[in-house]
This record gives structure tokens, sequence and C-alpha cells, in this order.
């Protein structure tokens, strides 16, 4: 049985072409170069780099340059969501529908993630954010990030479904026996890993449905 949906928050919640994360990710760079005091010229190599290696950019740079996280989860989610995102009452609608248990598991920060679900107006449906601090600064893909959120939860694996829009964060997902979604994958990009692709995070009904359709043994009806 399924009991609950685990969403990924940014360019999941909300659409990928929103704008919003361009303009975070503009913060990061700005970061670098200010704060930490980096070249601009090497900045994109290493955000490359950090992001392959660990995950995130802000994990390689707490391990390798002493990074403040709060300092640097301020600073480049300081930015006016409203000019990017708006109420979504699709997946409001869509959210409603379903009796799942709902929580929210992002590389970002609570008070991020409750920023942006009350933009879209649709904080009322997730009982927890588990965020950067939860994962211990770690946070997705590292393997521990995910059973620590099991382990939160109390459930095994299959009685979760994770919907998420970057591939590669499903795949630990997968490993402990969620259904994995992708959302909103960029044309030709990588979805292995999604047991579904759905166009936006309010189609997760249809995956739902289906599910629902199966039987314990894998096999389907209706």
């Amino acid at each position: 049985m399924l009991e609950y949906l685990v969403f990924d928050l940014d360019e999941t919640i909300y659409p990928r072409g929103s704008g919003l994360m361009q303009a975070v990710s503009e913060r990061i760079s700005l970061y670098m170069i200010e704060r930490i005091k980096m070249a601009p010229e090497i900045v994109p190599r290493l955000r490359h780099d950090y992001w392959e290696k660990y995950g995130t950019t802000s994990r390689g740079l707490q391990l390798l340059h002493g990074l403040d996280m709060d300092d640097y989860m301020q600073y480049v989610h300081d930015v006016p969501l409203s000019d990017y995102i708006g109420r979504d009452p699709a997946l409001d609608a869509a959210l409603r529908s379903l009796p799942q248990r709902k929580v929210i598991f992002t590389n970002a920060t609570a008070a991020h993630a409750q920023a942006v679900l009350d933009v879209v107006g649709v904080a009322h449906h997730f009982e927890a954010v588990f965020d950067v601090y939860f994962a211990g600064n770690q946070g997705k893909p590292a393997l521990g990030s995910y059973r620590r959120l099991l382990d939160a939860l109390d459930v095994p694996g299959h009685r979760c479904l994770m919907a998420e829009d970057t591939a590669r964060n499903l795949r630990p997902a997968r490993q402990l026996g969620m259904t994995t979604v992708l959302v909103a994958p960029l044309p030709g990009g990588d979805v292995d890993g999604a047991d579904y692709v759905i166009d936006r995070a309010a189609d997760i009904t249809r995956v739902v449905a289906d599910l629902g359709r199966v039987q314990p043994d894998g096999t389907r009806h209706g």
C-alpha cells in the first residue's frame, strides 16, 4: 500500500521554465566570487566538478572551502519568488485528491521550501519538509539521506513514491524500493532510474491511479 508521496521542491513543485532556479544559480556563482573570493573564470568548472563529485555545489564548498552553510543558503535563496512562480490550482487540486501523506525532500532549506510552497498555494498539503540540514548537509543523491528519510517516516521504501526533476536523484530512491517519478525531464535528458515520467507535478494523479491497478505479484487490473 502506498503511504507517502515524497516530492522534491525546486523545478518539481513549480515548472522548470519559471526562471527561479536560474536566478538561484546566478547567486550561487556570485557567492563563490564575492564571499569565497574565487576567480570568476573558474567558478563554472568548479561548480560542475563539485556537482559531479559531491552531489551539490554546496557540499563541495563545505568540504573544501569551509563553507558557512547558513550564510550560503540565505544568500542564494534571497530572490523575489513571486517574480518567478505563482499559484498552481491544478497542483492544488491534484494533491487534494490524493489520500496519501505528503512530504518535501529537498537539498534547499526548510525556510526556502515553505516560502515556495506558500507562493504556489500548496503548503497545506505537506506535513513535513526534510531539508539539507536534516540530511546532515549531505543531501541527495547520497544514499544515506534517503535512508534517514525512510527512518523518519518509519516506512519501508516500497510504501513511498518519490517525484523529482533530476534522474540521478531518483536512482537511490529506486534502490531502496521506492516508486520513482521523473517530472518534466529535459528533452533527450537522463531518465535512468525513473519508473514513470510525467510532464508536471499535477500529473502525479495518473501515476497513483496506475499503481492502484498493480497487484502484489506485479500484475495489473482495470
